[in-house]
C-alpha cells in the first residue's frame, strides 16, 4: 500500500483543508510532499553517480566521505552504503580538485538555491500548525547539511532485507531528492499502528507504507519531520518520521545488481555525529 501524503506548494497559500491534512499527516507519518520548480534539483544525481564510480583510493581522503558500511543505525547495524556529506556543522568544505570537485559545485548550487526555500517552508509549517515556536532565525536552525548516499545491492548480505533499517533523522526536516526509480524501496511507518515511540520499536511493530516516486522530472520532493522538530513543536503536533529503505530482494544479488542514489538535505542536524541515512 502507498502512503497518500499532502502536497505543499509554497507559491500558493495553505488552505484550511490543506492545513488540516498536513496536521494529520505530521502526526500519522511525520512526512509530506513539497512541490518544487524543476530547476531547483540541479544536476546533482548525474555528477554524484560519476563520483561514486571512482575507485575507493580516489575517495578515501576526501573530507566528508564515508566509506561503505562505515555508518551504523543506533550504533549497531552497519548500513550497506557509502556517502559524502557537505556543509556539515555549517562548514563549507574545500573541494577544489579531484573527483569531488564537480560534485561540490553542483551541491553548492543546490544548497544556495534551497536556502530561501527551506526557510520559507519552515515558516509555512509553523503557520499551518498554528505554532508560535520559531523554527528559523538562529545559526543552528538555519543550517543545513547535504548528504548523498549510494547503495548497491551487490554489496548486500544475501540475508539482508533492507538497504537501511527503520530510523529517524535528527534535526527539524529532511528534504529528500530521490532517484528516478519508481520503486526505490522507500517506506514510512504508519505511526497510528503502534504505541511504540522509539524507531527500533516502531520498526518491529508498525505497518510500513511505500512512498512512490514520480520520475526525475517530477516537480516535488519528500519531506520528513526529524526529532528536533518533534521536540520543538511537541509530539501531539508532530511525530518524527520513521522510515526505511527496502532492498530489492535476493534475486538482485547478481552481477548487475540494483543501484540506489538519494540526496538528503538535513535541516538543523543535531550534534557532531553522523547524519542518519535516507
Amino acid at each position: 500500500m502507498s502512503a497518500k501524503l499532502p502536497r505543499i506548494n509554497l507559491n500558493k497559500p495553505v488552505s484550511s483543508t490543506l492545513a488540516s491534512d498536513l496536521k494529520l499527516a505530521l502526526r500519522r507519518f511525520g512526512a509530506f510532499r513539497l512541490v518544487v520548480a524543476p530547476e531547483t534539483r540541479q544536476h546533482c544525481p548525474d555528477v554524484a553517480r560519476e563520483f561514486f564510480t571512482q575507485p575507493i583510493t580516489a575517495k578515501t581522503d576526501i573530507k566528508g566521505y564515508s566509506p561503505f558500511a562505515s555508518e551504523r543505525v543506533r550504533g549497531r547495524a552497519e548500513i550497506p552504503k557509502e556517502s559524502i556529506y557537505f556543509f556539515r556543522h555549517g562548514a563549507e568544505p574545500n573541494h577544489l580538485k579531484g573527483p569531488s570537485c564537480n560534485l561540490y559545485r553542483s551541491v553548492k548550487s543546490l544548497h544556495e538555491g534551497w536556502t530561501p526555500i527551506r526557510l520559507q517552508l519552515l515558516k509555512t509549517i509553523s503557520q499551518a500548525l498554528d505554532s508560535d515556536t520559531s523554527l528559523t532565525g538562529t545559526t543552528l536552525l538555519d543550517s543545513a547539511t547535504i548528504g548523498i548516499h549510494y547503495y548497491d545491492s551487490r554489496s548486500l548480505p544475501d540475508f539482508s532485507a533492507h538497504f537501511s533499517p527503520p530510523h529517524m533523522d535528527s534535526g527539524t526536516l529532511t528534504i529528500l531528492f530521490r532517484s528516478h526509480n519508481e520503486n526505490d524501496g522507500l517506506e514510512i511507518a504508519d505511526l497510528e499502528t503502534t504505541e511504540k515511540q522509539d524507531s527500533e520499536g516502531v520498526g518491529s511493530e508498525a505497518s510500513f507504507m511505500h512512498v512512490p516516486t514520480f520520475g526525475d522530472d517530477a516537480p516535488e520532493v519528500v519531506v520528513f519531520a526529524g526529532t528536533r522538530l518533534q521536540r520543538l513543536l511537541g509530539r501531539d503536533r508532530v511525530r518524527a518520521c520513521v522510515h526505511r529503505v527496502r532492498g530489492p530482494g535476493p534475486e538482485a544479488h547478481n552481477n548487475s545488481g540494483v543501484q540506489r542514489l538519494s540526496i538528503a538535505m538535513f535541516c538543523a542536524p543535531s550534534g557532531p555525529s553522523t547524519s542518519p541515512p535516507s
